[in-house]
């Protein structure tokens, strides 16, 4: 449903105003600078093809709260005018130059800066443009009650003097000429590492690969083996068929989280008992280095809401990323605490530890420290970001520390605390971790 907020009149005399008023209205309802930036940016042309083919017109800004809950939540605005109208819609939109040999790129470049772009021409004259900005996901999701307190606070803003807007435009420039430069290095950082992803890809894919094609050639050639010896080649298949199985799992899983396609089957969980678990399940990938593993639990019964699967998932790659990365022989630790409303879950390690230029992105896509250090293992580098995602789905937050090279890593995990299920109500109501 879509709710207005401002309506305003388009002429030469009001557009320093409306440029005003559009930043205004993006900043309280929680664009981000380089997303306001565009909003404006693409306003203020429409408006200006209105003042510029009709003489001015109006402005109409609604808020579309979404069809629901899980919808997208987008800023509106709607710049109509009273003119002659657009002959070709779609050759516009399309970029295709009009009777006059002219294409009209103000519209074209204003498609591009926002989310939404649709044009109206009534057959009676004038042209309605609406386009729509979809508000950041990780903002707080707005209300209709929020509506009257932004209203007010809207009301109460003064407008700028042209000089005054003039000095914001230039201060605005800068700062988004800087965080474009800075979005194109971290694009160009994101793409090295989706080279490197890949050709680790191409490598984790052919190892497993080459041992069943030399295995299936070796039993091709040999029709006479011995079932000892052929028994010994089904093994191995079997082994690499199952390593291959968890690569392709291990991206399947990432894609799912990503695209919210993971279907959480949340119950009253015990953090101690889950963190238990997780270690027993870890068991092999321990004993297999000859670490010593340390467990320290709260001293009462933490409960959470969560899915059962999932959350051992997150705990089992955490503690089977600390062993992977610490030389054998190692010593790790796993502890629970109560953090105001949060469970905490500390999974820390002796370790390589994490560089201060990885630490930033360990839990990005595509990430995984250097393939030279010995102790890598088979593995894609996803598995931190799927247990970011899966701690975030849960409405909780995950964190990694290191002091540095060779000084161990740290990863916590912190989740809503949720009320003791009561032990008297049916058991369908809640389950136990198995």
């Amino acid at each position: 449903m879509s709710y207005p907020i401002l309506t305003t009149r388009i002429a030469s005399s009001t557009f320093v105003m409306l440029r005003d008023r559009t930043r205004q209205i993006g900043e309280l309802f929680g664009l981000d600078k380089l997303q306001n930036t565009r909003f404006i940016t693409a306003v203020s042309e429409i408006a200006r093809n209105a003042i510029q083919f009709a003489g001015g017109g109006s402005v109409a800004f609604f808020f579309d709260e979404g069809r629901n809950i899980q919808s997208p939540q987008h800023l509106v605005a709607v710049v109509s005018d009273s003119g002659p109208g657009i002959a070709d819609v779609d050759a516009v939109l399309e970029g295709r130059p009009n009777s006059k040999g002219q294409i009209p790129m103000g519209l074209i470049g204003s498609k591009r800066l926002v989310d939404v772009l649709s044009i109206e021409c009534p057959p009676g004259g004038g042209t309605a443009v609406t386009m729509e900005m979809m508000l950041p996901r990780n903002g707080r999701r707005l209300t209709k009650a929020d509506l009257g307190k932004l209203a007010d606070q809207l009301a109460r803003q003064k407008a700028k003097t042209p000089l005054e807007e003039l000095e914001r435009q230039n201060r605005e420039m800068l700062s988004t000429l800087q965080e474009l430069r800075l979005r194109q290095l971290e694009l160009q950082r994101a793409d090295e590492r989706k080279n490197q992803f890949v050709a680790m890809l191409a490598h984790e894919l052919r190892n497993p690969l080459g041992t069943l094609q030399m295995s299936l050639e070796v039993m091709r050639r040999n029709q006479h083996m011995t079932p000892q010896e052929l028994a010994r080649r089904r093994d191995i298949m079997a082994r690499q068929t199952d390593q291959l199985a968890q690569l392709v799992e291990d991206l399947m899983d990432v894609s799912r989280v990503s695209q919210g396609k993971i279907e959480l089957v949340k119950l009253p969980l015990e953090v101690t008992e889950l963190v238990m678990q997780a270690v027993e399940m870890t068991s092999s990938a321990i004993a297999e280095k000859q670490h010593t593993v340390q467990v320290n639990p709260f001293d009462a019964a933490l409960w959470i809401s969560g899915d059962a699967t999932r959350l051992k998932q997150v705990l089992c790659n955490l503690i089977q990323n600390a062993a992977r990365y610490t030389p054998a022989g190692g010593q790790l630790c796993v502890s629970t605490d109560k953090r105001g409303d949060f469970a905490l879950i500390e999974v820390s390690d002796n370790g390589i530890g994490i560089s201060p230029d990885l630490l930033p992105q360990v839990f990005d896509l595509f990430v995984q420290g250097d393939d030279a250090a010995p102790e890598r293992r088979v593995g894609l580098g996803v598995g931190l970001t799927l247990v970011h995602r899966l701690v975030t789905s849960h409405g909780g937050e995950v964190a990694a520390f290191s002091e540095g090279l060779g000084k161990g890593s740290r990863f916590s995990v912190q989740l809503p605390l949720a009320p003791m299920p009561d032990p008297l109500r049916p058991q369908n109501g809640w389950a136990s971790v198995t």
